[in-house]
């Protein structure tokens, strides 16, 4: 077990493949849709992928997707069947919009919420390139930067519903549309129960302690995404928060770390990848750390503490929504807005591993335009933004199912969790379907909550955490 300054790290201890075994079958392509770049019979070396947390990983649910941004909940006490009127311990009313997800620690719960207010007659977007780098692209779902925008932090007590405090971050004028299913409030907040970090990209970067007192905020610049709004989320590794910022077709994305004490930078990394939704994620070998961006053009590890380029990897080609997530020796990333792309690429790589062993293999179906994949066990699963489910032996690649679909119509923008041995899909409607883990698909439970749902969930605790869109819900046992 690995100890950070900010507590406790999730432990996998897996096995991978050696990518220097030599490969067979290169560049075969199955009618599942699986390409293989190798097929691997002789040596294996364990590697352990340690997943940072920065939380106890029984108790707390401290970023998007909980701990290491996984996904997977390590809490049995919940219940698995609710209605509006069965184990709602409590609903909360939130003011405004916002698809970012709750986050938990200790009695607290935190998120974030946008409020229209004033019309600005007259403002307009920034003018933004097209795929052809032609300017003035207007994506037909883009509105509101013609509004002023109240962008606030709330937190919520967990046992009660209770506001406990809520802090206006910033109010005024926004740099630039949004699609209009989006928010101004999506990206999630990390905490390591002692400072809260909430990103509204453009907007600017805060930090909280606990009690809501303000102890820095930072401007990381203009983030623009072609009118289509935020999305990604900080992460925590030490000292740092790392974000993200990939915009339009890639001129200005970087990735930027600053000093979670102070805001100060620790340092900045030009990328060439165009906008991207997508969070990153921290990976642990024996030998190095790694933090892993998904893009369209490449997938990259860097060095968490510098930002020196790792290694890289062709990209998902596709908007890169879908957040990656990691075990078993590789990480696997995935996008479907246009193409559908699911890779598992080896971690501990060095230079390009594009057309190398280190891309165990690839899958070119089922992917999701905005719901992330999840790891669970030995298999991975992807959703599409209509529910069908397709279960892939991580290792492998191999197809398990397919097409794997809940009982009616649905739209997802949530990413799954899992609890237990069960899978947690809630859709546009609010129902989340409880689907058995495992090589077998089966509907075991639907569970409506009465409002639509766009944020995924969050476990701790004993209770589940669903963000509607005018409420908060707590899901509990009943007494």
């Amino acid at each position: 077990m690995v100890v950070l300054r900010t507590g406790t790290v999730i432990v996998f201890a897996l096995c991978a493949p050696d990518p220097t075994v030599p490969a067979r079958g290169r560049g075969l392509v199955s009618e599942s849709g699986i390409m293989r770049s190798s097929t691997f019979a002789l040596m294996f070396a364990t590697t352990v992928l340690c997943v940072a947390a920065g939380a106890s990983q029984d108790a707390e649910w401290p970023q998007w997707r909980g701990p290491g941004g996984a996904g997977v909940a390590h809490e049995t006490r919940v219940p698995l069947e609710w209605s509006p009127t069965t184990n709602v311990a409590w609903k909360t009313e939130i003011a405004g919009r916002g698809h970012s997800s709750p986050v938990v620690w200790g009695r607290r719960v935190f998120l974030t919420t946008s409020i229209r207010g004033e019309h600005v007659p007259g403002r307009r977007a920034p003018v933004h390139p097209g795929f052809d780098g032609k300017p003035g692209y207007v994506h037909p779902d883009s509105t509101d930067v013609d509004y002023k925008y109240a962008l606030q932090v709330l937190a919520i007590d967990a046992d009660s519903g209770r506001i406990v405090w809520e802090r206006t971050a910033y109010d005024g004028v926004m740099l630039d549309d949004r699609h209009r299913k989006n928010t101004y409030a999506s990206s999630t907040i990390a905490t390591d129960g002692t400072l809260v970090y909430a990103f509204f990209e453009s907007a600017g970067l805060y930090c909280y302690d606990v009690d809501g007192t303000l102890k820095w905020h930072t401007s990381l610049g203009p983030i623009v995404k072609a009118g289509m709004g935020p999305g990604t989320s900080p992460i925590i590794f030490e000292r740092l928060l790392i974000l993200q910022c990939d915009q339009e077709m890639g001129e200005g994305s970087e990735l930027v770390a600053v000093d979670r004490f102070t805001g100060k930078e620790a340092w900045r990394v030009a990328r060439s990848n165009r906008r991207s939704w997508a969070t990153p994620m921290i990976v642990r070998t024996p030998r190095r750390v790694e933090l892993i961006a998904s893009g369209a053009e490449s997938v990259v590890a860097y060095d968490p503490a510098t930002g020196k380029e790792l290694w890289r990897a062709g990209g998902v080609e596709s908007h890169p929504i879908p957040s990656p997530v990691a075990g078993h020796g590789m990480v696997f990333v995935t996008a479907g807005s246009q193409a559908k792309r699911a890779y598992a690429i080896r971690v501990g790589g060095t230079g390009d591993v594009t057309n190398t062993p280190f891309v165990a293999w690839k899958y070119a179906k089922g992917t999701a335009y905005v719901p992330s994949p999840i790891l669970h066990g030995r298999y991975l699963y992807l959703m599409t933004d209509k529910g069908l489910l397709t279960c892939l032996d991580a290792v492998t690649g191999e197809v398990q199912y397919e097409g794997g679909r809940v009982p009616v119509p649905a739209t997802f923008t949530a990413s799954p969790i899992a609890i237990g041995d069960r899978l947690l899909l809630t859709s546009e409607d609010g129902d989340t379907f409880v689907v058995k883990a495992g090589a077998a698909h089966e509907v075991l439970a639907t569970n409506p909550i009465g409002e639509p749902v766009y944020a995924s969930l969050a476990v701790a605790r004993g209770t589940i955490f669903i963000r509607g869109e005018k409420h908060l819900f707590a899901i509990r046992r009943s007494p």
